[in-house]
């Protein structure tokens, strides 16, 4: 297992993380997800949102 780290605003950690498992070749991406109030996501969008709309590649999540 290799760990790669990059840095990331905070508005973009969704493509961000797809454009760095582009740049390393994976397959599969894992992570945690959970939700906000409606009102929060509404203003400040959410990365589990984001991905389920933009993924890639497959993505394992869980909460």
């Amino acid at each position: 297992m290799t760990l790669h780290s990059k840095s990331a605003e905070e508005s973009d950690i969704c493509n961000s993380l797809l454009s760095s498992a582009a740049d390393i070749g994976s397959d599969l991406l894992v992570m945690g997800c959970y939700g906000h109030s409606r009102a929060r996501e509404w203003v400040m969008g959410g990365v589990t949102r984001s991905m389920l709309q933009t993924m890639t590649i497959p993505v394992l999540m869980t909460h």
